[in-house]
């Protein structure tokens, strides 16, 4: 349903449900598998085709792009779907038109951008034709993803509001800012969107081939600061070197996988001893290795890592009133649709803890809106 997405009229912007409206809420494992959910809404004509606004509860943004794919993919529904993943669902369907404002909101322990509230644009790179981001976040510009506004076509204009939430779960002096969402104007439509590794979280890789160290030697070789700039010029340069960097990583480690470490490969990189380095520590603890995840642990590195906090049942419940009291700031304007993420088969919400987390959240959800009709794809997914 992603044709005719950027043609949306303001006349199909209706106000958020009430409660007489039966309110479709989706529950699936993996994070990228809300957008069949919505796609379908849209097709039916419950949820506009374009200009939502998508409140996301997560520990990650969620905000990168698939690799290599060409922006018109996005008008490709069946094709989009098979190159989404959980890290990189929701810019695509800002591309389309379908959200143009976000919310993410975060809890204390995530780092990946930094509070406030920012303007840019989505399009499609006049160079490459992948989507590309006008924002200077070294966020986007650490995974290759800037691009001046003037080089982007069919550009959509994005408002993005990075907030945390939970800071008093870990530090009881610490309050949180509700008043943000009571001033919030919610006269269009809006998603409700919940992973809940927002109340847990780990990060699966740090276990990843443990005995050699791996995950903390991966960091140096990563490692990258984006430039403190909104120079174009400068943040194409950093943006550029990033992916240099990226993608002879990506070749060495495929080199390891064909050739071991006895055969230097050519073109030779200065990354190429470290790179070896690394290898033979981990061949030495392990005779299976699989370096594909090892460049995607890799990848994670930047100048932070990926998020990790596994609360507390104590931590966990003030998480949950902290969640309960923003239900509460949204008054009698429903959203279009909720969805919720376990992410627990990949170890992103620990699997012992998300059956409690996710009845506790629904619990909240039907309790702020009676008519919710939850479908709980991930248990259908199970049985196919």
């Amino acid at each position: 349903m992603a044709d005719g997405a950027t043609n949306g009229s303001k006349k199909e912007q209706k106000p958020g449900r009430r409660q007489k409206d039966e309110l479709p809420c989706f529950v699936v494992e993996d994070h990228h598998e809300v957008i069949p959910c919505l796609y379908r809404l849209m097709g039916a004509k419950k949820l506009p085709l374009s200009d939502n606004l998508l409140i996301h509860f997560d520990s990650h943004p969620d905000m990168l792009i698939p690799k290599n794919m060409n922006a018109d993919v996005v008008f490709e529904k069946e094709k989009l779907f098979d190159e989404l993943s959980i890290e990189n669902w929701i810019l695509p369907a800002c591309y389309a038109g379908h959200f143009n404002r976000l919310i993410w909101i975060k809890p204390p322990w995530a780092s990946q951008m930094p509070e406030g509230e920012y303007s840019f644009f989505v399009g499609k790179d006049s160079d490459t034709a992948e989507i590309k981001i006008s924002s200077s976040l070294s966020y986007f510009v650490s995974e290759s993803l800037y691009q001046r506004q003037a080089k982007l076509g069919n550009a959509k204009k994005l408002d993005l509001s990075v907030v945390t939430m939970g800071r008093n779960a870990l530090d009881p002096d610490k309050d949180d800012n509700l008043e943000y969402f009571g001033d919030l104007s919610l006269q269009g439509s809006y998603i409700l969107d919940v992973d809940l590794d927002f109340f847990s979280t780990r990060n699966p890789f740090k276990p990843l081939y443990k005995n050699a160290n791996l995950y903390d030697d991966l960091k140096d070789l990563y490692w990258f600061v984006a430039p403190d700039s909104s120079d174009p010029d400068i943040l194409e340069t950093a943006s550029a070197a990033r992916r240099v960097q990226l993608e002879d990583l990506a070749r060495l480690w495929a080199h390891v996988e064909e050739n071991g470490v006895g055969v230097d490969p050519s073109p030779i990189s200065p990354r190429w001893a470290q790179v070896k380095r690394i290898a033979a520590n981990v061949l030495a603890a392990y005779s299976q290795v699989d370096w594909s995840v090892v460049h995607d642990a890799g990848c994670t590195w930047d100048n932070t890592d990926l998020p990790e906090h596994v609360s507390t049942k104590e931590e966990l419940t003030k998480l949950l009133a902290v969640f309960k009291d923003f239900l509460s700031t949204l008054g009698t304007s429903a959203p279009g649709a909720i969805t919720i993420s376990r992410s627990s088969e990949d170890d992103y919400c620990p699997p012992e803890d998300v059956d409690w987390i996710q009845s506790q959240v629904l619990a909240l959800i039907k309790d702020k809106w009676t008519t919710v009709n939850v479908n709980e794809v991930y248990l259908r997914d199970d049985d196919e």
